[in-house]
């Protein structure tokens, strides 16, 4: 849940100033609360504030409640910010068109300060439970880390970014060696501890900066996305990851550290030239982890 000052935040939409007034001296004591008068300055204080939940009123001149509503609903940023409506209308005709447009709820005027604050608790109580859920959707259970889905659903924002700001991104795929031996050897609950011990050692050494990202990627494998990174600083951190791998004492039942290894690919890219598409960035790194493999594994290969 986006906090701000410790508090929730409350977008109030409404082209009366006492009724906007009256609802932010209703809620100001218990969350960071904004303002709009129309509609059009509620979609442009959305997309710069980002507020958890919006009251919007339905009669409004030239861009209405409806209209409003209906264009949060089309972003994808905004879509999910549950949507009060605040009426005076009292008929079920416009109760049930807001509800199929997507409001979360109905509040009439005028206010019953008890009643107001008891409907944006519980949209916001149902709104931080969806957002759990969707954040345990996108998590590892084993390696404590961000899954696949998360990892792909994050490479194609990255990409886009990389190409409307024309900066290079770079990305490591990696395999520790052996896995299905060791599995074998020990048994997979203690395969699952090597994974989580190797985890913290590659979310440590890996990131070098805010928006690097690192992932499970498959069995026994993770993946690192680097912003603007060269050829050269995907050896680096490579290198940095393959080198903290093969010197950690990774714990084994019997008492003696197990030493693992790990074999890496590399690729570096400017998406924003066009010679390559997402899916060949990501081809040329797992073809690069595949000879990295062939060459004796517990190594770097960068893509060239």
């Amino acid at each position: 849940m986006r906090m701000k000052a410790g508090k929730y935040s409350v977008l109030v939409v409404d082209d009366s100033r006492v009724s906007q007034t009256h609802l932010m001296q209703i809620l100001q004591d218990e969350y960071v609360v904004y303002s709009a008068n129309s509609g059009v300055e509620a979609l442009q204080i959305t997309k710069a504030e980002n507020p958890d939940i919006i009251l919007l009123d339905i009669v409004m001149p030239q861009m209405d409640g409806y209209e409003t509503l209906a264009a949060l609903k089309a972003s994808a940023e905004t879509k999910d910010i549950p949507v009060i409506f605040i009426t005076s209308l009292d008929h079920d005709s416009n109760e049930e068109k807001g509800l199929r447009l997507g409001a979360a709820d109905y509040i009439s005027k005028p206010y019953n300060p008890i009643i107001v604050k008891l409907r944006i608790s519980l949209q916001l109580q149902l709104l931080a439970q969806m957002r759990q859920i969707s954040e345990l959707s996108m998590m590892d259970a084993v390696s404590r880390l961000p899954n696949r889905r998360y990892f792909d659903s994050r490479l194609r924002e990255e990409w886009q970014r990389a190409k409307n700001e024309n900066h290079l991104l770079g990305v490591l795929l990696m395999d520790v060696d052996k896995l299905r031996s060791y599995n074998t050897i020990y048994g997979y609950t203690h395969g699952d501890a090597a994974i989580l011990a190797i985890s913290e050692i590659i979310a440590k050494t890996a990131v070098c900066c805010p928006g690097d990202l690192t992932a499970r990627w498959a069995y026994g494998g993770f993946a690192v996305l680097l912003q603007n990174a060269d050829r050269a600083v995907c050896n680096t951190v490579g290198e940095n990851i393959r080198c903290a791998i093969e010197s950690a004492e990774i714990p084994s039942p019997d008492g003696a550290p197990a030493n693992l290894t790990m074999s890496i690919g590399a690729n570096s890219v400017s998406p924003a030239l066009g010679d390559v598409t997402l899916e060949q960035f990501i081809s040329k790194a797992d073809s690069s982890l595949f000879l990295a493999k062939e060459l004796g594994r517990n190594r770097v290969v960068v893509h060239s």
